[in-house]
């Protein structure tokens, strides 16, 4: 067993973002190439060492093999991350910088916030971290960048009117490419070798994300309504308003867990309940406001 290929067939294989199946697939299948190529050469004349070398040099640098496997199994999701990063860059700075000319104060907590997650964004769509989930790392921060940029169109619409259009339509951008990004990264780049539940895992990937986008966005409106109209003391009614989201992530997380165990039926009625409980909030919102 040859170290050396093993470690070059490792770098490789841990620049891409496949399942843990598909990887150990990937890495017997260019271990075998490499072992083959290494074997006619012996047969050539080349030395044990001559033969290694010229092996992994034919198939090349490792980091640039693992880069164009990744971008054949996930086609421009690199480059619709690196967009999303350089939009969300200019629209940070060009926020906090408008409400530091405009108004004279800005708020440092959001753009240290907004440019942080953005950096993490760039980071892991460029530079494979091996043991971490990229996948799942990229998934988490794409829900919490929609989170931030969310009350980030508040706060562009908050400026001068001359600069607020652009940076609001700029906003919305962000946020459409950011869903899409959501939405690919957890469905469409969905791969599994048990073909009888994908069906199932998508459509119910599907419909979390996109509850989970309209109860967030539902959330911060209430909560905003809830506080403007407030008289600024703590109430404990506001935590009703995060009831659906945590509702929500903890649904989503047992509707995934039902259906690795095969439980279709249960899955599906889990998923109804955080809708159930939106409606028994709206209920109860509007039926405080008419009496």
């Amino acid at each position: 067993m040859n170290s050396a290929f093993h470690r070059f067939v490792d770098n490789i294989v841990q620049q891409t973002d496949a399942p843990l199946d598909e990887k150990e697939d990937l890495y017997e299948e260019l271990l075998v190439h490499l072992e083959l190529s290494y074997a006619a050469l012996l047969r050539e004349g080349y030395s044990e060492q001559e033969a290694e070398c010229k092996a992994m040099a034919s198939f090349g640098d490792e980091k640039q093999i693992g880069s164009q496997i990744q971008q054949a199994m996930f086609p421009y999701r690199k480059q619709m991350l690196l967009a999303l990063v350089i939009a969300s860059l200019l629209f940070s700075f060009a926020v906090y910088i408008s409400q530091l000319v405009v108004e004279g104060d800005a708020l440092i907590t959001w753009l240290l916030l907004s440019v942080s997650v953005s950096v993490c964004l760039l980071v892991f769509s460029l530079q494979p971290i091996s043991f971490l989930n990229r996948r799942a790392w990229i998934n988490s921060l794409l829900l919490i960048h929609l989170f931030i940029y969310l009350l980030g169109v508040g706060f562009a619409s908050s400026v001068d009117a001359a600069i607020a259009a652009p940076l609001t339509f700029l906003a919305w951008g962000i946020l459409l490419l950011t869903i899409a990004l959501v939405y690919r990264t957890t469905i469409f780049d969905y791969r599994t070798r048990k073909q009888k539940l994908k069906k199932q895992v998508m459509i119910l990937h599907a419909l979390n994300i996109t509850w989970g986008i309209f109860i967030t966005s539902a959330t911060l409106f209430f909560l905003w309504a809830f506080l403007a109209f407030s008289t600024g003391e703590f109430n404990p009614r506001i935590l009703l308003f995060l009831l659906p989201l945590l509702i929500w992530i903890i649904a989503y997380i047992v509707q995934i867990i039902l259906l690795s165990k095969e439980k279709k039926k249960s899955a599906y009625m889990v998923a109804l309940l955080p809708f159930i409980v939106v409606l028994a909030l709206l209920f109860w919102w509007f039926g405080g406001i008419i009496r």
